[in-house]
């Protein structure tokens, strides 16, 4: 496996684990406020009698939490390449 699909591989998993933390986050919500899920996306919820209204956005915590994430990844993937040809 070359780099590129590396960090093709290790976007794939920060968007399932992107998409677990919505679900999670989404489905817990009970009253009116802000939330904000772990990896950084923020959840704003407006409760009344006749309406819901969500509304998302995007925080600098993903883009860090995505780059630690690629940096973590990669230089795993790095190690293991290493040890592998040794």
């Amino acid at each position: 496996m070359n780099y590129y699909k590396a960090f093709d591989a290790g976007s794939s998993i920060y968007l399932v684990a992107f998409m677990i933390d919505y679900i999670i986050e989404l489905f817990s919500i009970n009253s009116s406020g802000i939330k904000t899920t772990a990896l950084g996306l923020k959840i704003i919820t407006n409760m009344n009698e006749h309406s819901l209204n969500i509304n998302f956005s995007l925080t600098w915590g993903i883009l860090i939490s995505y780059l630690v994430f690629i940096l973590f990844f990669m230089s795993a993937f790095h190690f293991f390449k290493k040890i592998k040809t040794r």
